[in-house]
């Protein structure tokens, strides 16, 4: 994470399709991905704007950027009893630009159970090219979460802690929880993931609007 203790969020690329063809149905694919991402990423800013409406908030910003847009946004922080609640970059050059946001939710032991994410290419605005929304659970010393993009896609697993008494770590990317889902004999099946995610959802369900 780049700063704080900033609670444990992994972006992971999404491939967003643009249509390249006068072919109908493409076309209305497409246009539906770039709906419903943009409604998700909308509804995160929303879900922010209820959220500190009554709170007593503290809010930092700075400026930051990429290698050749070192000053492209400027990125504010907010926290609420000293967590981190959410961090909104917009883009310097057109404020109203939303380039990114995280949102982050917390049980009453202060750890984040659930969080949201969407970002945007600096070039690109049709649509976020990133999103996720991570449901997160912990068993002993291991935090676990599973995340899915806004379409409902399984794309990343993590867990990390201490297991039998030694520093453990696994993490599943896009790809292999495909080839490791239904395999009776994988590392889904093994009693190091059970461990790990054994209750965490496997869909997203009504996550998948903000909330």
């Amino acid at each position: 994470m780049k700063f704080f203790k900033r609670p444990c969020l992994v972006f992971v690329s999404a491939i967003t399709l643009l249509a390249t063809s006068v072919c109908a149905e493409p076309m209305q694919q497409d246009n539906i991905h770039i709906r419903s991402w943009n409604s998700f990423a909308t509804n995160i800013f929303k879900l922010h704007e209820l959220t500190i409406a009554d709170k007593k908030v503290r809010k930092t910003s700075h400026p930051g950027g990429y290698s050749g847009q070192k000053d492209f946004y400027i990125e504010e922080q907010f926290f609420v009893d000293n967590n981190l609640i959410s961090i909104i970059q917009w883009e310097k050059e057109n404020p109203d630009n939303m380039h990114s946001i995280e949102f982050f939710i917390y049980d009453d032991k202060g750890r984040v159970v659930r969080d949201y994410a969407a970002a945007y290419l600096p070039t690109y605005r049709n649509a976020p090219t990133q999103t996720l929304v991570s449901l997160h659970q912990y068993n002993g010393d291991l935090h676990a979460f599973r995340s899915f993009d806004a379409s409902g896609y399984r794309v990343v697993e993590r867990c990390s802690g201490t297991l039998k008494d030694e520093p453990f770590e696994m993490m599943l990317d896009e790809d292999e929880i495909a080839e490791a889902v239904g395999d009776d004999k994988g590392v889904m099946a093994s009693a190091d993931y059970q461990a790990c995610f054994k209750g965490l959802p496997v869909e997203a369900g009504k996550y998948l609007v903000p909330q």
